[in-house]
């Protein structure tokens, strides 16, 4: 792994070896164990090297034709490598990545399977190709004016160079808060794109070009549930290969464990393969309903050695300057700080850590609990007979009916990721109201409800997988671990495991228990016999977060220093408004994390010397 930067000047003189050197100091933090340059005519490439096991790579790959420069991991490469018509045993993953450009093309993204954010170099016609993995797990961000070009695994590289702008997307400001993200291929630097996950992006002098090389294939409206024992021991076969995978490299590897079923499933598959993997969970102080006992349950059932961090308002307030540096961009979750803290824990221990996101995405979680109420109502308005109502979320959801379009259900009700200021409150807090955009939620879900041609479900999940597992979970696990020097890799973003998920019908996902609703069926018949049924049955909280609470009680000076600094962005947001959010946060829910994204924003403006006068 490790971090990418480069510039091309097409025209004119070429890239100053200072700049490429500044571009690359801000992404050391990925690979401090190593730097390579490669410069030639018109391009300037640097890469910084994480060693995670001693190999003998050096990046960039410089061969006679090509130069390529990798972020993340090939898994079997070798296997690449031979269907590339090598059959050497030494090679590494970038030489394979080699072989299958020479072989395929652009093609290649079909043979390939990893964690990756790549960089090819053509020599013989001078072009640049960007291609980043198919769920988003390495970022790659890139700028272009006029001739010159420019790419860098984080954002902040790019502002280093003097003909980028730092001027505030005021659209993308009001994306950031309502979603508490901004969605690829959009920053909140105006000219600054975020390369989308599964996208490939060529670069001439003259053009650019840009393909989606993949989507995920999910079961088509009507589908028919799959037959449960088989489709679950195929699952099971999925996740321990992908854990195989992620394993494979001999690393010391550690895992998150929540107590949650994404975890505990990729627990029980790493112990299938004698790896006991030491698990790590985190603790707040101030937490009234930990998660920690839950996770040392299920790590004294499975025979790990487990280890629990505890922190408290002085760690909290001490790291937060340090996970806004480490995300890069804007992520309005206070998991972050806490996934930082964790980070650094295991870090002594481990060089690999298993992540267990995504699996609320792709199996159904919390997001459908309302979803699926407001779905049995509509279908149920719509006069269905009274057979079919007793399951609306198995039946009812798979059929279309005249009037309301159910397959269309989430969108009509803008459903999909956070949604955290309202139109409402963005009209409050911003002091030109005219930037609220009221059709931002219809704007942005829209293309992640039209690409996903599948029941309303599996619609909505999409919808929160495009939203906060790709901009937001999956950023925040990957950056805050590279921060803290560790290599995060997340086996339920197999490409494998994502299709045999995705080809699960909605309501399939959803079954009852004691005469409750339960979603991600699937993962709970995965863990049948492994735990218990009330650890595989209870809800899950995830990580615990500085909210309400906290805000109001320990961490009240933190809050108030934040929000001294935070008013003197009177240029975008209105004092009153500020202060009318702190005096509800010990009484209205939600109210802690809406200025906690307030902190995260205002603190990267200032660490990056964004102006944010209006224009």
């Amino acid at each position: 792994m490790g971090g990418l930067a480069g510039i091309i000047h097409f025209e004119g003189e070429p890239p100053e070896p200072a700049m490429l050197t500044r571009m690359a100091s801000r992404v050391a933090h990925r690979g401090p164990d190593g730097r390579g340059t490669f410069v030639e005519g018109p391009i300037a490439l640097a890469h910084h090297r994480r060693a995670v096991v001693p190999t003998r790579s050096k990046q960039p790959l410089v061969d006679p034709d090509l130069v390529i420069a990798l972020d993340g991991w090939l898994y079997d490469h070798l296997k690449i490598a031979l269907a590339a018509g090598d059959e050497r045993t030494d090679l590494t993953d970038v030489e394979a990545l080699a072989l299958a450009w020479r072989r395929w093309g652009t093609s290649l993204v079909n043979h390939l399977d990893g964690d990756f954010a790549a960089v090819i170099w053509d020599r013989r016609d001078p072009c640049l190709h960007l291609v980043r993995d198919r769920m988003g797990a390495r970022p790659l961000f890139w700028v272009r004016r006029g001739d010159r070009f420019a790419f860098a695994s984080d954002l902040p590289a790019l502002l280093t160079l003097p003909w980028v702008d730092r001027q505030l997307d005021h659209a993308a400001l009001s994306e950031y808060l309502s979603f508490r993200v901004v969605h690829a291929p959009r920053t909140l630097i105006v000219g600054i794109k975020q390369l989308e996950c599964a996208h490939w992006l060529k670069v001439k002098a003259q053009r650019l070009e840009q393909r989606r090389y993949w989507s995920i294939p999910y079961a088509p409206v009507g589908a028919s549930a799959p037959g449960q024992a088989g489709h679950i021991a195929h699952l099971q076969e999925l996740l321990d290969e992908s854990v195989r995978r992620r394993l494979a490299d001999g690393a010391p590897a550690a895992l998150y464990l929540s107590g949650g079923l994404g975890s505990t499933a990729i627990a029980a598959s790493a112990r299938k393969l004698l790896r006991n993997l030491p698990s790590w969970t985190i603790s707040f102080a101030d937490d009234p309903n930990p998660e920690s006992p839950f996770a040392g349950r299920v790590a004294k059932l499975l025979g790990l050695e487990h280890h629990t961090v505890v922190v408290g308002t002085a760690e909290l307030a001490d790291s937060f300057d340090r996970t806004v540096a480490a995300l890069g961009t804007p992520i309005g979750s206070p998991a972050a700080v806490l996934q930082l803290l964790l980070a650094d824990r295991v870090r002594p221990h481990a060089k690999v850590v298993l992540s267990g996101d995504g699996s609320e995405e792709l199996f159904g979680g919390r997001m459908l609990d309302n979803a699926i109420t407001g779905l049995r109502r509509a279908a149920v308005a719509k006069g269905l007979p009274r057979a079919l109502r007793g399951a609306a979320e198995r039946v009812l959801t798979r059929h279309r009916t005249s009037g309301e379009d159910l397959s269309l259900f989430g969108l009509a009700r803008e459903i999909g990721g956070s949604n955290l200021f309202s139109l409402d409150d963005r009209h409050e807090l911003l002091v030109r109201a005219d930037r609220a955009r009221p059709l931002l939620r219809h704007e942005v879900l829209v293309r992640f409800y039209e690409e996903s041609d599948t029941d309303p479900i599996n619609a909505i999940l999409h919808a929160y997988l495009c939203s906060w597992l790709r901009e937001e979970s999956l950023p925040r696990a990957d950056r805050t671990a590279m921060a803290a020097g560790l290599d995060a890799r997340f086996p339920l973003m197999d490409r494998s495991v994502v299709e045999a998920a995705a080809a699960i019908p909605g309501p399939s996902k959803v079954g009852r228990s004691g005469g409750s609703l339960r979603t991600r069926w699937p993962l709970r018949a995965l863990l049948h016999g492994v735990i218990p049924p009330p650890l595989v049955n209870r809800p899950k909280r995830g990580l615990p977060a500085p909210l309400d609470a906290w805000l109001a009680g320990p961490g009240r000076l933190f809050m108030e220093h934040r929000i001294e600094r935070l008013v003197r962005r009177a240029a975008l947001f209105r004092p009153e408004a500020i202060h009318a959010i702190k005096h509800r946060v010990a009484k209205e829910p939600g109210a802690g994390l809406r200025l906690w994204s307030l902190f995260i924003l205002d603190a990267w403006l200032e660490q990056n010397e964004i102006p944010v006068g209006l224009k």
